[in-house]
């Protein structure tokens, strides 16, 4: 075997041997699943109940928290939420069918339609809708929340742009799992935090939705 032939012969089993190496590190580090990946998983979850927590604090004024039951079911919402404000608490149950919103009320135990200016949360189909359609999303990295692997996202919410948002998505479920806005402006300074848990994606009977 000549000088030319051994050369050629060492440079071929390097390279083969780097290919190997490459493929077990590909193996063993394989590549995160974009933003937008991991949104779309939730895209298409039509019955979900969850808990969520919420804080308003606005610079010079009491600082108001908020319960919520969440149930979801498509097109349906309901929605139980307790409100703490100062040494005031109220308590309502709001119900969304395609035919309107509706009001529960636990003197009369009847539900009616609602003409106020409260706004149910939006479903988890809708929030993510507006994320996926959102151009301002940066992608900040991961943390771990009670265990769930999170991928952390920040952006301007559209047409507010006074307003930062960083939000947990759940890297397995694209649901998500934390949030927070801040809103700074001449006039004042408010940070809303949201706290999502107790996820179930199980049936949800349609009788949960039904009004009086």
């Amino acid at each position: 075997m000549d000088k030319h032939t051994m050369i050629l012969g060492v440079i071929t089993t390097l390279t083969c041997l780097l290919l190997m190496v490459s493929g077990c590190t590909e193996q063993n580090n394989p590549t995160s699943e974009s933003i937008q990946t991991i949104l779309e998983k939730a895209v298409t979850i039509e019955t979900v109940y969850y808990e969520l927590d919420m804080s308003t604090t606005i610079v010079g004024a009491v600082e108001q928290t908020t319960t919520m039951k969440i149930w979801q079911k498509t097109p349906y919402l309901k929605e139980q939420q307790i409100i703490t404000s100062g040494n005031i608490t109220t308590t309502d149950t709001f119900i969304i069918r395609p035919e309107g919103v509706y009001l529960y009320n636990a003197t009369q135990n009847t539900s009616e339609l609602y003409m106020g200016m409260y706004l149910p949360q939006l479903s988890i189909a809708e929030t993510i809708k507006d994320l996926l359609e959102n151009q301002t999303l940066t992608t900040l990295g991961t943390e771990t929340i009670a265990g769930l692997t999170a991928t952390v996202i920040q952006y301007t919410p559209n047409q507010r742009n006074s307003t930062t948002a960083k939000i947990w998505i759940w890297d397995e479920k694209g649901v998500p799992l934390k949030a927070q806005y801040i809103t700074d402006n001449e006039y004042t300074s408010v940070t809303m935090d949201y706290t999502y848990s107790n996820y179930s994606f199980a049936d949800i009977p349609e009788s949960t939705f039904s009004v009086n």
